[in-house]
């Protein structure tokens, strides 16, 4: 089983991908990363996608733009597989 991360997740390409991604049997855990410009929050995001009738675990990070990733990200990047 695989942590999956998609980075964009919140806008017109990464929430279908995120969608994908949920459903795939193969991901135990989901993680949507975006700033916090995105038209939609990636919590937001997450919250719609935890109700798949599936056993993978979404979350939702953003970030502010200017931020370091490095000082943000920790949680969401680590021990992702893709």
């Amino acid at each position: 089983n695989f942590k999956v991360c998609v980075c964009g997740g919140a806008g017109g390409i990464g929430q279908p991908l995120s969608l994908l991604m949920g459903m795939d049997p193969n991901v135990k855990e989901l993680c949507i990363f975006d700033l916090n410009v995105a038209m939609v929050a990636p919590q937001g995001v997450a919250t719609d996608l935890s109700h798949l009738e599936r056993k993978c675990e979404v979350k939702g990070y953003s970030m502010e733009v200017g931020k370091n990733p490095i000082d943000h990200l920790e949680e969401c990047l680590t021990g992702c597989h893709l």
